[in-house]
Protein backbone atom coordinates (compact mmCIF):
# COMPACT_ATOMS: atom_id res chain seq x y z
CA UNK A 1 0.00 0.00 0.00
CA UNK A 2 1.38 3.46 -0.92
CA UNK A 3 2.05 5.94 1.99
CA UNK A 4 -0.63 8.02 0.01
CA UNK A 5 -3.05 5.86 0.14
CA UNK A 6 -2.01 5.27 4.02
CA UNK A 7 -2.54 9.19 4.68
CA UNK A 8 -5.58 8.85 3.03
CA UNK A 9 -7.01 6.49 5.18
CA UNK A 10 -5.64 7.92 8.31
CA UNK A 11 -6.95 11.48 7.12
CA UNK A 12 -9.98 9.86 6.07
CA UNK A 13 -10.35 7.91 9.74
CA UNK A 14 -9.74 10.88 11.97
CA UNK A 15 -12.33 12.79 9.78
CA UNK A 16 -14.57 10.03 10.71
CA UNK A 17 -14.05 10.05 14.00
CA UNK A 18 -14.57 13.85 14.28
CA UNK A 19 -17.55 13.75 11.91
CA UNK A 20 -19.30 10.77 13.07
CA UNK A 21 -20.13 11.67 16.98
CA UNK A 22 -20.71 15.43 15.59
CA UNK A 23 -23.51 14.32 13.15
CA UNK A 24 -24.57 11.93 15.93
CA UNK A 25 -25.16 15.11 18.20
CA UNK A 26 -27.24 16.95 15.33
CA UNK A 27 -29.43 13.61 14.91
CA UNK A 28 -30.17 13.27 18.81
CA UNK A 29 -30.94 16.79 18.32
CA UNK A 30 -33.44 17.13 15.98
CA UNK A 31 -35.20 14.12 17.09
CA UNK A 32 -35.83 16.54 20.29
CA UNK A 33 -36.57 19.41 18.70
CA UNK A 34 -39.33 18.18 16.21
CA UNK A 35 -40.70 16.75 19.53
CA UNK A 36 -40.93 19.99 21.28
CA UNK A 37 -42.16 21.42 17.73
CA UNK A 38 -44.88 18.72 17.88
CA UNK A 39 -46.03 19.65 21.07
CA UNK A 40 -46.25 23.17 19.88
CA UNK A 41 -48.40 22.52 17.25
CA UNK A 42 -50.53 20.60 19.32
CA UNK A 43 -51.30 23.75 21.78
CA UNK A 44 -49.11 22.69 24.63
CA UNK A 45 -47.31 25.73 26.60
CA UNK A 46 -44.12 25.27 25.83
CA UNK A 47 -43.25 28.67 27.22
CA UNK A 48 -42.61 30.30 30.23
CA UNK A 49 -44.83 33.12 30.25
CA UNK A 50 -47.70 30.38 28.89
CA UNK A 51 -47.45 28.78 32.45
CA UNK A 52 -46.72 31.49 34.73
CA UNK A 53 -49.07 32.07 37.31
CA UNK A 54 -51.67 35.34 37.44
CA UNK A 55 -50.06 38.61 39.18
CA UNK A 56 -51.62 39.00 42.68
CA UNK A 57 -53.49 42.24 43.59
CA UNK A 58 -51.67 43.66 46.18
CA UNK A 59 -54.88 43.74 48.38
CA UNK A 60 -55.20 39.84 47.81
CA UNK A 61 -51.75 38.71 48.42
CA UNK A 62 -50.85 37.27 52.41
CA UNK A 63 -47.58 36.28 51.50
CA UNK A 64 -46.02 39.09 54.08
CA UNK A 65 -48.29 38.35 56.93
CA UNK A 66 -48.17 34.49 56.55
CA UNK A 67 -44.28 35.08 56.90
CA UNK A 68 -44.01 37.27 59.41
CA UNK A 69 -46.57 34.91 61.60
CA UNK A 70 -44.43 32.12 60.88
CA UNK A 71 -41.13 34.03 62.01
CA UNK A 72 -43.28 34.19 65.32
CA UNK A 73 -43.80 31.02 65.88
CA UNK A 74 -41.49 29.35 68.63
CA UNK A 75 -39.05 27.14 67.12
CA UNK A 76 -38.65 24.35 70.06
CA UNK A 77 -42.37 23.81 71.30
CA UNK A 78 -40.78 21.19 73.58
CA UNK A 79 -44.59 20.03 74.50
CA UNK A 80 -46.25 20.35 71.40
CA UNK A 81 -43.45 18.44 69.81
CA UNK A 82 -43.23 15.89 72.71
CA UNK A 83 -47.23 15.38 72.30
CA UNK A 84 -49.43 17.44 70.16
CA UNK A 85 -53.16 16.98 70.96
CA UNK A 86 -54.38 14.02 68.79
CA UNK A 87 -56.82 14.55 65.84
CA UNK A 88 -58.31 11.48 65.13
CA UNK A 89 -56.20 8.69 66.22
CA UNK A 90 -56.61 5.70 64.45
CA UNK A 91 -56.92 3.11 67.23
CA UNK A 92 -58.75 -0.10 65.38
CA UNK A 93 -59.40 -0.44 61.57
CA UNK A 94 -62.30 2.38 61.00
CA UNK A 95 -61.98 3.25 64.43
CA UNK A 96 -60.80 6.29 65.86
CA UNK A 97 -60.18 8.09 69.21
CA UNK A 98 -62.19 11.38 70.26
CA UNK A 99 -59.42 13.85 70.59
CA UNK A 100 -61.21 16.28 72.32
CA UNK A 101 -62.78 14.12 74.98
CA UNK A 102 -59.72 12.22 76.09
CA UNK A 103 -58.82 13.59 79.84
CA UNK A 104 -55.02 13.90 78.73
CA UNK A 105 -53.04 13.44 76.15
CA UNK A 106 -51.42 10.49 75.48
CA UNK A 107 -48.76 8.43 73.02
CA UNK A 108 -45.95 6.12 74.17
CA UNK A 109 -43.81 8.49 74.87
CA UNK A 110 -45.44 11.35 76.91
CA UNK A 111 -48.07 12.24 78.64
CA UNK A 112 -48.94 15.83 78.36
CA UNK A 113 -52.32 18.36 80.50
CA UNK A 114 -54.42 20.18 78.07
CA UNK A 115 -53.18 22.66 80.75
CA UNK A 116 -49.46 22.03 79.43
CA UNK A 117 -51.39 22.54 76.02
CA UNK A 118 -53.04 25.53 77.17
CA UNK A 119 -49.95 27.43 78.06
CA UNK A 120 -47.74 25.88 74.96
CA UNK A 121 -49.98 27.30 72.24
CA UNK A 122 -50.71 30.58 74.73
CA UNK A 123 -46.92 31.69 73.45
CA UNK A 124 -48.20 31.01 70.01
CA UNK A 125 -51.19 33.46 70.29
CA UNK A 126 -49.64 36.29 68.47
CA UNK A 127 -48.74 34.17 65.24
CA UNK A 128 -51.97 32.29 65.12
CA UNK A 129 -53.76 35.86 65.15
CA UNK A 130 -51.78 36.62 62.12
CA UNK A 131 -52.36 33.58 60.78
CA UNK A 132 -56.18 33.71 60.94
CA UNK A 133 -56.17 37.11 58.62
CA UNK A 134 -55.07 34.38 55.83
CA UNK A 135 -59.06 33.86 54.70
CA UNK A 136 -60.63 31.91 51.79
CA UNK A 137 -59.71 34.44 49.35
CA UNK A 138 -56.30 35.20 49.81
CA UNK A 139 -53.52 34.10 47.38
CA UNK A 140 -50.27 33.13 48.82
CA UNK A 141 -47.68 35.01 46.64
CA UNK A 142 -44.17 34.35 47.76
CA UNK A 143 -42.72 35.83 44.53
CA UNK A 144 -40.97 32.34 43.25
CA UNK A 145 -38.62 33.23 40.28
CA UNK A 146 -38.54 30.22 37.42
CA UNK A 147 -36.84 32.02 34.76
CA UNK A 148 -33.18 30.44 36.44
CA UNK A 149 -34.15 26.83 36.28
CA UNK A 150 -35.21 24.25 39.10
CA UNK A 151 -32.26 24.55 41.21
CA UNK A 152 -32.32 28.41 41.44
CA UNK A 153 -36.13 28.53 43.13
CA UNK A 154 -36.04 29.26 46.84
CA UNK A 155 -38.50 27.00 49.07
CA UNK A 156 -37.84 28.41 52.19
CA UNK A 157 -41.54 29.07 53.10
CA UNK A 158 -42.68 25.46 52.36
CA UNK A 159 -41.38 24.27 55.88
CA UNK A 160 -42.74 27.20 57.75
CA UNK A 161 -46.29 26.28 56.19
CA UNK A 162 -46.66 22.61 57.43
CA UNK A 163 -45.70 24.27 60.82
CA UNK A 164 -47.92 26.46 60.65
CA UNK A 165 -50.96 23.94 59.86
CA UNK A 166 -49.42 21.72 62.58
CA UNK A 167 -50.10 24.82 65.55
CA UNK A 168 -53.26 25.72 64.15
CA UNK A 169 -54.26 21.79 64.24
CA UNK A 170 -52.97 22.18 68.05
CA UNK A 171 -55.17 25.04 68.60
CA UNK A 172 -58.22 23.72 67.18
CA UNK A 173 -58.19 20.15 69.43
CA UNK A 174 -57.68 22.50 72.48
CA UNK A 175 -60.68 24.89 71.41
CA UNK A 176 -62.73 22.14 70.84
CA UNK A 177 -61.58 20.34 74.23
CA UNK A 178 -62.81 23.70 76.02
CA UNK A 179 -66.10 23.33 74.11
CA UNK A 180 -65.37 26.50 71.62
CA UNK A 181 -66.13 25.36 68.32
CA UNK A 182 -66.23 28.29 66.15
CA UNK A 183 -62.44 28.77 67.03
CA UNK A 184 -62.12 25.38 66.28
CA UNK A 185 -63.78 25.65 63.01
CA UNK A 186 -61.97 28.71 62.38
CA UNK A 187 -58.60 27.40 62.50
CA UNK A 188 -59.67 24.84 60.50
CA UNK A 189 -60.59 27.06 57.70
CA UNK A 190 -57.21 28.95 58.28
CA UNK A 191 -55.68 25.33 57.31
CA UNK A 192 -57.64 25.22 54.11
CA UNK A 193 -57.34 29.08 52.84
CA UNK A 194 -53.30 28.13 53.60
CA UNK A 195 -53.99 25.30 51.37
CA UNK A 196 -56.06 27.42 48.75
CA UNK A 197 -53.45 30.41 48.74
CA UNK A 198 -49.99 28.44 48.15
CA UNK A 199 -52.21 26.94 44.94
CA UNK A 200 -50.26 30.45 43.43
CA UNK A 201 -47.07 28.34 43.63
CA UNK A 202 -46.60 26.17 40.63
CA UNK A 203 -43.99 23.22 41.38
CA UNK A 204 -44.80 19.79 42.48
CA UNK A 205 -42.66 20.23 45.59
CA UNK A 206 -45.24 22.75 46.85
CA UNK A 207 -48.00 20.69 45.54
CA UNK A 208 -47.15 18.00 48.07
CA UNK A 209 -46.93 20.73 51.40
CA UNK A 210 -50.98 21.80 50.16
CA UNK A 211 -51.56 17.71 49.92
CA UNK A 212 -50.02 17.34 53.53
CA UNK A 213 -51.68 20.59 54.90
CA UNK A 214 -54.84 19.28 53.89
CA UNK A 215 -53.69 15.65 55.29
CA UNK A 216 -53.52 17.80 58.95
CA UNK A 217 -56.76 19.00 58.34
CA UNK A 218 -59.20 16.04 57.83
CA UNK A 219 -58.15 14.30 60.98
CA UNK A 220 -59.85 17.90 62.59
CA UNK A 221 -62.56 18.26 60.71
CA UNK A 222 -63.48 14.82 62.02
CA UNK A 223 -62.73 15.99 65.60
CA UNK A 224 -65.17 19.29 64.75
CA UNK A 225 -68.03 16.39 63.55
CA UNK A 226 -67.48 15.18 67.07
CA UNK A 227 -68.48 18.11 68.92
CA UNK A 228 -71.34 18.73 70.43
CA UNK A 229 -72.30 21.96 69.93
CA UNK A 230 -71.00 22.74 66.24
CA UNK A 231 -73.66 24.60 64.11
CA UNK A 232 -75.30 24.03 60.93
CA UNK A 233 -73.66 27.73 60.02
CA UNK A 234 -70.09 26.61 61.27
CA UNK A 235 -70.37 22.93 59.36
CA UNK A 236 -71.65 25.10 55.89
CA UNK A 237 -68.60 27.46 55.90
CA UNK A 238 -66.47 24.51 56.61
CA UNK A 239 -67.70 22.65 53.21
CA UNK A 240 -67.49 25.46 51.47
CA UNK A 241 -63.85 26.13 52.08
CA UNK A 242 -63.37 22.25 51.50
CA UNK A 243 -65.25 22.49 47.87
CA UNK A 244 -62.93 25.12 47.28
CA UNK A 245 -59.95 23.56 47.15
CA UNK A 246 -58.47 22.00 43.62
CA UNK A 247 -55.26 19.27 43.43
CA UNK A 248 -56.18 18.14 40.36
CA UNK A 249 -55.55 21.70 38.27
CA UNK A 250 -52.93 22.10 41.31
CA UNK A 251 -50.75 18.83 40.02
CA UNK A 252 -51.73 19.78 36.00
CA UNK A 253 -50.63 23.29 36.50
CA UNK A 254 -47.07 22.11 38.19
CA UNK A 255 -46.48 19.52 35.55
CA UNK A 256 -46.78 21.70 33.11
CA UNK A 257 -44.35 24.48 35.02
CA UNK A 258 -42.06 21.57 36.09
CA UNK A 259 -41.70 20.97 31.91
CA UNK A 260 -40.64 24.45 31.48
CA UNK A 261 -38.23 24.46 34.27
CA UNK A 262 -36.88 21.46 33.37
CA UNK A 263 -36.05 22.43 29.75
CA UNK A 264 -34.80 25.91 31.24
CA UNK A 265 -32.40 23.99 33.93
CA UNK A 266 -31.25 21.24 31.16
CA UNK A 267 -30.35 24.03 28.95
CA UNK A 268 -28.26 25.95 30.75
CA UNK A 269 -26.10 22.98 32.30
CA UNK A 270 -25.65 21.81 28.63
CA UNK A 271 -24.68 25.56 27.83
CA UNK A 272 -22.14 25.01 30.29
CA UNK A 273 -19.34 22.46 32.42
CA UNK A 274 -19.42 25.01 35.28
CA UNK A 275 -23.19 25.34 35.54
CA UNK A 276 -23.49 21.34 35.78
CA UNK A 277 -20.37 20.84 37.80
CA UNK A 278 -21.53 23.60 40.40
CA UNK A 279 -24.53 21.34 40.61
CA UNK A 280 -23.15 18.26 41.39
CA UNK A 281 -20.74 20.40 43.88
CA UNK A 282 -23.78 21.51 46.08
CA UNK A 283 -24.87 17.95 45.81
CA UNK A 284 -21.52 16.35 47.17
CA UNK A 285 -21.97 18.79 49.69
CA UNK A 286 -25.28 18.01 50.98
CA UNK A 287 -24.75 13.84 50.56
CA UNK A 288 -21.51 13.16 51.27
CA UNK A 289 -18.97 15.80 53.10
CA UNK A 290 -16.55 13.13 54.22
CA UNK A 291 -15.79 11.62 51.07
CA UNK A 292 -12.97 13.72 49.05
CA UNK A 293 -12.74 12.58 45.31
CA UNK A 294 -9.82 11.34 43.85
CA UNK A 295 -7.82 13.36 40.88
CA UNK A 296 -9.34 9.96 38.33
CA UNK A 297 -12.81 10.83 40.10
CA UNK A 298 -12.85 14.08 38.80
CA UNK A 299 -11.64 13.54 35.66
CA UNK A 300 -14.52 10.60 35.20
CA UNK A 301 -16.90 13.31 36.30
CA UNK A 302 -15.63 15.56 33.28
CA UNK A 303 -15.69 13.17 30.80
CA UNK A 304 -19.36 11.84 31.98
CA UNK A 305 -20.42 15.65 31.30
CA UNK A 306 -18.80 16.41 28.89
CA UNK A 307 -20.66 12.84 27.09
CA UNK A 308 -23.94 14.05 28.58
CA UNK A 309 -24.25 17.87 27.40
CA UNK A 310 -23.29 17.00 23.55
CA UNK A 311 -24.82 13.48 23.41
CA UNK A 312 -26.58 11.69 26.51
CA UNK A 313 -28.79 14.49 27.32
CA UNK A 314 -30.86 14.63 24.09
CA UNK A 315 -32.10 11.39 24.79
CA UNK A 316 -32.32 11.69 28.14
CA UNK A 317 -34.48 15.12 27.75
CA UNK A 318 -37.10 13.27 24.93
CA UNK A 319 -37.90 10.75 27.21
CA UNK A 320 -38.55 13.14 29.96
CA UNK A 321 -40.76 15.35 27.59
CA UNK A 322 -42.51 12.08 26.74
CA UNK A 323 -43.01 10.79 30.28
CA UNK A 324 -44.01 14.69 31.30
CA UNK A 325 -47.06 14.29 28.06
CA UNK A 326 -48.20 11.62 29.60
CA UNK A 327 -48.38 12.56 33.43
CA UNK A 328 -49.83 15.75 31.91
CA UNK A 329 -52.31 13.88 30.05
CA UNK A 330 -53.66 11.54 33.12
CA UNK A 331 -53.73 14.52 35.24
CA UNK A 332 -56.22 16.17 32.82
CA UNK A 333 -58.18 12.56 31.66
CA UNK A 334 -59.21 13.07 35.58
CA UNK A 335 -61.19 15.75 34.56
CA UNK A 336 -62.96 14.00 31.84
CA UNK A 337 -63.64 10.67 33.28
CA UNK A 338 -63.96 11.67 36.93
CA UNK A 339 -62.20 8.07 37.33
CA UNK A 340 -58.40 8.17 38.97
CA UNK A 341 -58.45 4.31 38.17
CA UNK A 342 -58.98 4.30 34.83
CA UNK A 343 -56.63 7.21 34.28
CA UNK A 344 -53.78 5.47 36.42
CA UNK A 345 -53.73 2.38 34.35
CA UNK A 346 -53.44 4.71 31.33
CA UNK A 347 -50.47 6.25 32.70
CA UNK A 348 -48.88 3.74 33.71
CA UNK A 349 -49.51 2.29 30.02
CA UNK A 350 -47.72 4.85 28.69
CA UNK A 351 -45.02 5.03 31.04
CA UNK A 352 -44.08 1.53 30.68
CA UNK A 353 -44.03 2.13 26.89
CA UNK A 354 -40.98 4.79 27.72
CA UNK A 355 -39.60 1.60 29.63
CA UNK A 356 -40.12 4.20 33.15
CA UNK A 357 -41.11 1.12 35.68
CA UNK A 358 -42.03 1.08 39.11
CA UNK A 359 -38.05 -0.57 40.52
CA UNK A 360 -36.15 2.47 38.56
CA UNK A 361 -34.20 4.19 40.66
CA UNK A 362 -33.92 7.75 40.94
CA UNK A 363 -30.48 9.48 40.25
CA UNK A 364 -31.76 13.13 40.13
CA UNK A 365 -29.89 13.71 43.75
CA UNK A 366 -27.51 10.72 43.19
CA UNK A 367 -23.51 11.91 43.44
CA UNK A 368 -22.70 11.85 39.54
CA UNK A 369 -19.48 9.08 40.46
CA UNK A 370 -22.13 6.42 40.34
CA UNK A 371 -25.00 7.72 38.51
CA UNK A 372 -25.91 6.22 34.84
CA UNK A 373 -26.07 9.82 33.63
CA UNK A 374 -27.92 8.80 30.49
CA UNK A 375 -31.26 8.99 32.87
CA UNK A 376 -30.21 11.89 34.71
CA UNK A 377 -33.01 13.80 34.18
CA UNK A 378 -35.73 11.01 32.89
CA UNK A 379 -35.21 9.03 35.83
CA UNK A 380 -37.40 11.29 37.79
CA UNK A 381 -40.51 10.07 35.57
CA UNK A 382 -40.84 7.49 38.45
CA UNK A 383 -41.24 10.02 41.09
CA UNK A 384 -43.33 12.75 39.42
CA UNK A 385 -45.57 9.66 38.35
CA UNK A 386 -45.82 8.81 42.70
CA UNK A 387 -47.73 12.35 43.24
CA UNK A 388 -50.88 10.81 41.05
CA UNK A 389 -51.42 8.52 43.89
CA UNK A 390 -51.12 11.62 46.51
CA UNK A 391 -53.44 13.45 44.44
CA UNK A 392 -56.36 10.70 44.66
CA UNK A 393 -55.70 9.95 48.15
CA UNK A 394 -55.93 13.39 49.22
CA UNK A 395 -59.33 14.44 46.58
CA UNK A 396 -61.14 10.99 47.75
CA UNK A 397 -59.75 12.46 51.24
CA UNK A 398 -61.71 16.23 50.25
CA UNK A 399 -64.88 14.27 49.03
CA UNK A 400 -65.32 12.23 51.83
CA UNK A 401 -64.85 15.26 54.12
CA UNK A 402 -67.24 17.47 52.27
CA UNK A 403 -69.92 13.90 52.75
CA UNK A 404 -69.53 13.87 55.93
CA UNK A 405 -70.39 17.66 56.64
CA UNK A 406 -73.55 17.63 54.36
CA UNK A 407 -74.45 14.73 56.81
CA UNK A 408 -73.80 15.62 59.86
CA UNK A 409 -76.04 19.06 58.53
CA UNK A 410 -78.95 16.54 57.70
CA UNK A 411 -78.86 14.76 60.96
CA UNK A 412 -78.51 18.79 62.91
CA UNK A 413 -81.70 19.36 60.98
CA UNK A 414 -83.50 16.32 60.74
CA UNK A 415 -82.72 14.32 64.24
CA UNK A 416 -81.12 11.41 61.86
CA UNK A 417 -79.15 10.31 59.04
CA UNK A 418 -80.72 9.61 55.50
CA UNK A 419 -81.42 7.06 53.68
CA UNK A 420 -79.29 7.57 51.06
CA UNK A 421 -77.20 10.35 49.60
CA UNK A 422 -79.63 11.40 47.11
CA UNK A 423 -80.99 12.75 50.08
CA UNK A 424 -78.45 15.37 50.66
CA UNK A 425 -79.54 17.10 47.27
CA UNK A 426 -79.70 19.84 47.00
CA UNK A 427 -80.11 21.02 50.21
CA UNK A 428 -76.64 19.75 51.53
CA UNK A 429 -75.12 19.51 48.25
CA UNK A 430 -75.48 20.58 44.65
CA UNK A 431 -75.27 16.43 43.27
CA UNK A 432 -74.60 13.24 44.92
CA UNK A 433 -71.04 12.76 45.95
CA UNK A 434 -68.70 11.05 43.37
CA UNK A 435 -65.92 8.39 44.84
CA UNK A 436 -63.13 9.79 43.11
CA UNK A 437 -60.82 6.43 42.56
CA UNK A 438 -63.64 4.93 40.08
CA UNK A 439 -65.82 8.05 39.73
CA UNK A 440 -69.07 5.95 40.78
CA UNK A 441 -71.35 7.42 44.04
CA UNK A 442 -69.19 7.33 47.35
CA UNK A 443 -70.59 3.93 49.32
CA UNK A 444 -73.50 4.70 52.06
CA UNK A 445 -75.47 3.40 54.09
CA UNK A 446 -76.94 4.03 57.93
CA UNK A 447 -76.23 1.68 60.45
CA UNK A 448 -79.15 0.59 63.10
CA UNK A 449 -76.82 1.90 66.01
CA UNK A 450 -77.29 5.55 64.70
CA UNK A 451 -73.63 5.99 62.68
CA UNK A 452 -73.09 5.30 58.92
CA UNK A 453 -70.65 3.79 57.16
CA UNK A 454 -69.36 5.79 54.02
CA UNK A 455 -66.62 4.62 51.90
CA UNK A 456 -64.40 4.58 48.82
CA UNK A 457 -63.30 1.82 47.15
CA UNK A 458 -59.58 2.42 47.72
CA UNK A 459 -56.52 2.29 46.00
CA UNK A 460 -57.25 -1.40 44.55
CA UNK A 461 -60.21 0.00 42.97
CA UNK A 462 -63.08 -2.38 43.94
CA UNK A 463 -65.75 -2.33 45.97
CA UNK A 464 -64.93 -4.58 49.19
CA UNK A 465 -68.37 -3.87 50.81
CA UNK A 466 -66.56 -1.24 53.46
CA UNK A 467 -63.76 -3.72 54.64
CA UNK A 468 -60.89 -1.67 56.09
CA UNK A 469 -58.76 -4.79 56.52
CA UNK A 470 -55.28 -4.95 54.61
CA UNK A 471 -55.20 -7.00 51.67
CA UNK A 472 -53.89 -10.39 52.39
CA UNK A 473 -50.39 -11.12 53.49
CA UNK A 474 -49.70 -7.22 54.00
CA UNK A 475 -49.11 -6.50 58.24
CA UNK A 476 -48.81 -2.75 59.53
CA UNK A 477 -48.85 -1.68 63.20
CA UNK A 478 -50.83 1.24 61.73
CA UNK A 479 -54.44 1.73 61.50
CA UNK A 480 -54.16 4.54 58.73
CA UNK A 481 -58.04 4.74 57.42
CA UNK A 482 -56.09 5.67 53.80
CA UNK A 483 -53.34 2.94 53.84
CA UNK A 484 -52.19 2.03 50.43
CA UNK A 485 -53.25 -1.64 51.34
CA UNK A 486 -56.74 -1.43 52.50
CA UNK A 487 -59.32 -2.76 51.23
CA UNK A 488 -61.29 -0.09 50.96
CA UNK A 489 -61.37 3.21 52.70
CA UNK A 490 -63.91 3.78 55.39
CA UNK A 491 -64.54 6.81 57.36
CA UNK A 492 -63.54 6.23 60.86
CA UNK A 493 -66.61 5.81 63.26
CA UNK A 494 -65.88 7.40 66.75
CA UNK A 495 -63.65 4.15 69.05
CA UNK A 496 -65.44 2.87 71.84
CA UNK A 497 -63.81 3.05 75.25
CA UNK A 498 -62.51 -0.78 75.14
CA UNK A 499 -61.05 -0.04 72.12
CA UNK A 500 -59.24 3.07 73.15
CA UNK A 501 -57.96 1.08 76.11
CA UNK A 502 -57.02 -1.88 74.31
CA UNK A 503 -54.99 0.43 72.18
CA UNK A 504 -53.25 2.01 74.84
CA UNK A 505 -52.24 -1.62 76.20
CA UNK A 506 -50.96 -2.83 72.79
CA UNK A 507 -49.01 0.32 72.71
CA UNK A 508 -47.43 -0.26 76.54
CA UNK A 509 -46.62 -3.60 75.39
CA UNK A 510 -44.59 -2.87 72.76
CA UNK A 511 -42.65 -0.38 74.54
CA UNK A 512 -41.65 -2.84 77.18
Amino acid sequence: MSRRRKILIVVGAALAAVLIPVIHHYQLRAATEAYIAELKAKGEPMELAQVLPPPVPPEQNRAAVFLKAASLLHTNWNVLDSNTPAAMRMVAPSKAMVGLTQLEIRDGNATNSWEDIKSALAKENEALDLLCQITNGSTLDFGLTYSNGVDKIQFSHLAPLKRAAQALSAAAISDLHRGDTASAAKNVSTMLALVNGASHDRVVISELVRIAIAQIAVPVAWEILQSTNVTDEQLAELQHNWMNLEFIRGDENALAMERLISEITLTKWRNSNSELQNYFDLIEHFTDQNQKDSVFDKFKIKIKVFMWRHWWSYPDELRLLKGEQALLETARSIGTNCSFSTARLQQEDKLQKLLITTNEETVWFSNPKGMDMHLMLSASLRGLSAVFNKVMRVETAKQMAITVIALKRYQLKYGKYPADLNSLVPEFVSTVPLDPVDGKPLRYRPNADGTFLLYSVGENGEDDGGDPSLEKGIQSSSFYWQNTHALDWVWPQPATPEEIQKYYDEQARKSE
